[in-house]
């Protein structure tokens, strides 16, 4: 195997939730009087906690709190992305290891994991509330890699944006940015291209030549 441990983001990334983030967000940025685009939401807000401030939102914990409620059950039984679960259970049957951080709660995914049949799949587990600085510092990259006794050279990060692509470069392990073509209606493809990833990746299946 050219990897043996393999670290993915959940939302956009393993799960198929950008469209639930996408339209929550669009929705409570709505009842603040706030409007935004896809790029903006992709650029500014999505796996950051300081984003909606930024944009104008005056109080941060209210928001979010609204935009539980606007997506917590669709987050609960959202599906995995194409390919992702056929993935990862070979990389589990080749001996490898793998790892979920996300800058989200874990109460948001801990209900999708366990309806994807994945809590036995997956080693380590980091959300938000597990670290002190959430993506794109590496904080989560390195307890992860500690907590299954990785090297940084013998892991790849794979994540749907920038955070992901730098936290990883930070955590100096290689890099996949997840860029299926549906996913030019959230992120422009120059941006995504220019991040200089390891590997881009449109299908889960091209991973397999890591395997």
């Amino acid at each position: 195997m050219k990897y043996k441990y393999f670290l993915f983001d959940w939302d956009g990334s393993l799960a198929d939730t950008l469209p639930i983030w996408f339209e929550g967000f669009k929705k409570v940025f709505a009842s603040n009087d706030i409007q935004v685009t896809n790029e903006v939401i992709g650029r500014e807000v999505i796996g950051d906690w300081q984003g909606p401030e930024r944009l104008g939102v005056i109080n941060s914990e209210k928001f979010f709190a609204e935009l539980e409620t606007e997506v917590i059950e669709r987050l609960n039984n959202v599906a995995l992305n194409p390919g992702a679960f056929e993935l990862l259970n070979k990389i589990k049957k080749n001996g490898g290891k793998v790892g979920v951080i996300t800058a989200s709660r874990k109460k948001w995914v801990k209900g999708a994991l366990r309806k994807n049949n994945l809590r036995d799949i997956v080693d380590v587990f980091f959300g938000k509330e597990d670290v002190e600085y959430v993506k794109p510092d590496p904080e989560a990259i390195f307890k992860a890699l500690g907590l299954m006794h990785g090297k940084p050279n013998e892991a790849l990060m794979v994540g749907d944006n920038e955070k992901d692509v730098v936290a990883g470069r930070r955590a100096g392990v290689d890099t996949g940015i997840y860029f299926p073509k549906r996913y030019e209606e959230y992120y422009l493809r120059e941006k995504q291209l220019s991040l200089r990833a390891t590997y881009v990746i449109e299908d889960f299946k091209e991973m397999e030549r890591f395997l």
